[in-house]
């Protein structure tokens, strides 16, 4: 079968990361505006609870999927077994899940029930998503192009539909809908890579246990990334889950570019590392973990420094309470990103799937500690220092165990010029907000001023590098070495 190339996926993945991203950067502004601040923190609060029926429709299918199918695509008869009986697994999953759904709207929700049932389009996506496949099979044209149609969608419906400031209900419709038929574009590509094969229960289940201990994970993960909202919408009032989700899309996006190349990695690595090629894969992430230092720092600095500017611009002034949660939730960037990547470039394509599993645990646990303790005395600012303190947590523990494939200085040497070149960026957006000019004119300034000095010091930084060791070559080259090499040695 072709091989896709690992640049490519990169950047076609990188696209589907910025079209989820860019979402909501498009029509946010229009939201913030047209919806009340109570209907926009109920559809967020509504979605967040049909998340996590999802997450138990899918199981551990994102990782474990992937990762069993990137094993097997090259044989076309041991892949379609793999698919079927993974996928036979899902509708298992996804019956429970969709039932279990169904009670809870029956007999536990008492406000806004049609909301939840209007949501119930949203919970059929988990039954449907197959895009675990393709990802294994390293089809990221394939899931890009579909993602775009499916957001193009949303942006139109959402620019029709939703008028008045209580138009949440066409506003979830529009959002659930569309997601669901996201998923159902995939089904039709399906015969050109599986053919129906005789699959037994013993097949089907034989994925549950090692599906369930990448669940595990999962489970914790999403816990610790959305427990944050349901406890806002259960302590505080809606329209607190509201400042605080529109703070988080605009970090959004910085964190779609970041996890693109750890999820392009993925399949890829798990693939070098089947074939025993582990020095090619340690050479891989500790590049990887320059690149995603040089962004998230580049991303998470620029956005400290224009918050004050930008939220204001962007969401409208009755959302200023936005600002120092966005300035609060970019930190959260930098330790967020580096965790997944290692995750996801590491832990999952060599199956260390116990660490992996322990350490979001803690995260979730530490989550929900913090998350309890500080969310009633300081509301949405709770739910941040609850959040980087789960995620600083994560990252340290997942550090102590990738040293012994990428040892402490080199770890050290990847980061902590980036946060010093950041500051300094910060340091510069900071100071160009004090000048007296109109809030769109501040922006240009600040980026234009705050991101040419940071790449400029880039380039000094690695200048200096180079004139003391003749060998160095900046990340950004030898990650596009890294891709080129990568392929040369899977078509060996």
């Amino acid at each position: 079968m072709k091989t896709e190339k690992l640049s490519s996926n990169y950047i076609y993945s990188l696209i589907y990361r910025a079209s989820i991203c860019l979402l909501p950067l498009i029509v946010t502004p229009y939201l913030t505006r047209v919806l009340s601040e109570e209907n926009n923190g109920l559809y967020v609060f509504t979605s967040t609870v049909a998340c996590f029926f999802i997450m138990f429709c899918k199981l551990g299918l994102e990782s474990y999927g992937n990762r069993c199918i990137a094993v097997c695509r090259d044989d076309p008869e041991k892949r379609s077994k793999e698919f079927l009986s993974i996928f036979g697994l899902q509708l298992i999953s996804s019956a429970i899940s969709i039932g279990s759904y169904i009670i809870f709207v029956l007999f536990f929700v008492n406000e806004s029930k049609t909301i939840y049932w209007i949501q119930f389009l949203y919970i059929l996506t988990g039954l449907f998503d197959v895009s675990w496949f393709f990802y294994g099979m390293e089809k990221f044209r394939l899931t890009t192009i579909r993602s775009l149609l499916s957001r193009g969608l949303i942006v139109a419906g959402i620019f029709v539909f939703v008028k008045k400031a209580e138009d949440v209900l066409p506003y979830t419709l529009v959002m659930s809908a569309c997601f669901l038929l996201e998923q159902l574009i995939l089904f039709a590509f399906l015969p050109k890579y599986v053919k129906l094969t005789k699959i037994s229960l013993s097949d089907v289940f034989a994925h549950l246990k090692p599906n369930l201990t990448l669940f595990v994970p999962i489970l914790a993960f999403n816990i610790y990334h959305w427990v944050d909202k349901l406890m806002l919408g259960i302590i505080c009032q809606k329209e607190d889950v509201a400042y605080y989700n529109y703070a988080e899309s605009i970090i959004s996006l910085p964190k779609g570019i970041l996890q693109a190349l750890g999820a392009v990695l993925m399949p890829r690595i798990a693939y070098l590392a089947a074939m025993n090629v582990k020095e090619k894969c340690r050479v891989m992430l500790k590049d990887s973990i320059e690149i995603i230092s040089l962004l998230s720092c580049g991303m998470c600095f620029g956005i400290l420094g224009v918050a004050s500017v930008f939220v204001p611009l962007f969401l409208g002034e009755k959302y200023m309470q936005s600002v120092i949660l966005a300035m609060e939730l970019a930190v959260v960037v930098i330790p967020m990103s580096l965790s997944d990547l290692i995750q996801n470039a590491y832990l999952v394509p060599f199956k260390k799937d116990k660490i992996n599993m322990i350490s979001v645990s803690i995260g979730a646990v530490v989550n929900i500690i913090f998350n309890s303790a500080l969310i009633p005395f300081f509301g949405t600012s709770g739910a941040v220092i609850a959040t980087l303190g789960a995620g600083t947590i994560v990252f340290v523990y997942l550090f102590r165990h990738i040293r012994s494939f990428l040892g402490a200085r080199e770890f050290a040497e990847s980061i902590l010029p980036y946060i010093v070149i950041g500051l300094c960026e910060a340091a510069v957006a900071l100071l160009i907000s004090r000048l007296g000019f109109s809030r769109p004119v501040l922006l240009v300034l600040q980026i234009a001023a705050a991101g040419g000095a940071y790449v400029i010091l880039c380039v000094i930084y690695y200048l200096i590098r180079k004139k003391l060791d003749r060998s160095y070559i900046d990340p950004i080259s030898r990650m596009l070495s890294d891709m080129g090499s990568a392929e040369a040695d899977k078509n060996d």
